[in-house]
């Protein structure tokens, strides 16, 4: 399991963060023993899990957008994060813009 670290801003709850990432409430909880997930502060740390669902069956190709975020790209194809960095190289997604990503295509 990957995680990306996540820092917690004004107005977060761990559903909207759940949403916008597409992880599981349940899976958040678990990959953060030591933070009361039930009571964010600003300015916390939290690991949100990259566990591919592997629900997938074919690839496209996606060209990054200026403002483009993971949480944004996820949230607008409706993919899980876990199964995006498995599509692509973990250390090198780069979210500049005009850069291409793999990203996966639900059954």
């Amino acid at each position: 399991m990957f995680c990306i670290y996540y820092e917690i801003k004004k107005g977060d709850t761990l559903y909207s963060i759940s949403r916008r990432y597409n992880v599981d409430i349940e899976a958040i909880i678990m990959a953060n023993p030591y933070i009361n997930v039930y009571n964010l502060s600003i300015g916390d740390v939290i690991c949100l899990p990259c566990v591919p669902q592997n629900k997938y069956n074919d690839f496209t190709r996606y060209i990054v957008e200026e403002g483009d975020t993971l949480g944004s790209i996820i949230e607008k194809k409706g993919i899980n994060l876990g199964d995006l960095m498995e599509a692509n190289d973990i250390d090198s997604i780069m979210l500049m813009p005009g850069t291409t990503i793999l990203l996966p295509i639900n059954d």
